[in-house]
């Protein structure tokens, strides 16, 4: 069967539990403890080929332990997973012809050496995926050109940029045109603009190859990049699978403001405002914004306020208190 097809996933890791203080090192020495952690309880999750899915979640929610396990790189504990009716942790090479998976600016170059010029590393995976010289050619053009990374691969990796370094390991990801592609946090650490260009890139790949994507996200605002289809997991479950619409319909006009004070033993009308992370933070219509805002203005000591989409755990608590969208 072609595609992504996932049932009742589960897997579970040990933590060492160490104990503070001198003493408890000491009796982590001889006794260790250890809690169990659950990263995925029951996942059951159905992908076509071509299609291009948003993981949503919060930090430790699971996503990079799922995408891991799909693309081999971790055993499941139970459960099954089969991706054109290939085993992912059984390797095989038909397989791993197949499949990429990208975790950010820490790919495959970073680990040979970073003296290394990227157009130089590509030609090692030319040869790791036995791709001939002429489609190697026409296939880095074309990337580096969709990327505007023609100057870049020709600088040695230790001098690029967070953000140029992410383009070029994010080229020797898919160099090989693999049909199923997992992005972990593709933007993690980088700046707008550059966001911006990887997720064009993402989608221009998608429309033009085929690439069946999944791509890893816990923040909101990916939700206008993502595809159509987004899957929200939360402490190894998943709690939503659907159209990104609904949810944004869900949001409605509800926004984030985030106040930071010199001072916040100031008292402030902000409706139902909370502090955290030293700030004031509250959340309220679209509407109400303006009558803030001069709420603000009158104020002394006001560093900074920001205006933002609710974030994803406020949405998290929403299906939870709701049952649904």
């Amino acid at each position: 069967m072609e595609g992504i097809q996932v049932y009742d996933l589960k897997k579970s890791y040990k933590v060492e539990q160490v104990e503070t203080g001198l003493w408890g090192a000491i009796k982590s020495l001889f006794k260790r403890k250890y809690e169990k952690v659950v990263a995925l309880d029951g996942i059951t999750l159905s992908i076509s080929k071509g299609e291009m899915v948003g993981l949503i979640g919060p930090n430790g929610a699971g996503k990079t332990t799922f995408v891991k396990i799909l693309s081999g790189v971790l055993y499941p504990d139970s459960g099954t997973v089969m991706i054109d009716g290939f085993i992912p942790f059984k390797r095989d090479k038909r397989f791993l012809q197949k499949i990429a998976l990208f975790t950010g600016q820490r790919g495959f170059l970073s680990t040979i050496i970073w003296d290394i010029e990227p157009r130089e590393g590509y030609e090692l995976i030319r040869e790791i995926y036995g791709i001939d010289k002429n489609t190697f050619k026409t296939r880095l053009k074309k990337l580096t050109e969709l990327l505007e990374a023609e100057e870049i691969v020709n600088k040695p990796l230790r001098k690029l940029s967070l953000g140029e370094r992410t383009k070029v390991e994010l080229i020797g990801a898919i160099l090989h045109y693999p049909e199923y592609i997992f992005l972990d946090e593709p933007t993690i650490g980088l700046d707008l603009l550059s966001q911006k260009n990887l997720w064009d890139f993402i989608k221009t790949f998608n429309r033009e190859t085929g690439a069946t994507i999944l791509v890893t996200s816990h923040y909101i605002r990916d939700l206008e990049e993502l595809g159509k289809r987004v899957v929200i997991i939360n402490k190894g479950k998943i709690i939503y699978d659907g159209d990104k619409e609904k949810i944004k319909e869900s949001m409605g006009d509800t926004r984030q403001i985030r106040v930071r004070l010199s001072n916040l033993t100031q008292k402030i009308q902000l409706p139902g405002f909370k502090v955290e992370d030293e700030c004031l933070i509250t959340e309220v219509p679209r509407s109400m914004i303006p009558e803030i805002i001069q709420t603000l203005n009158n104020l002394n000591g006001v560093e900074d306020v920001q205006i933002e989409d609710p974030p994803l755990e406020s949405l998290i608590r929403k299906i939870y208190t709701e049952g649904s969208l």
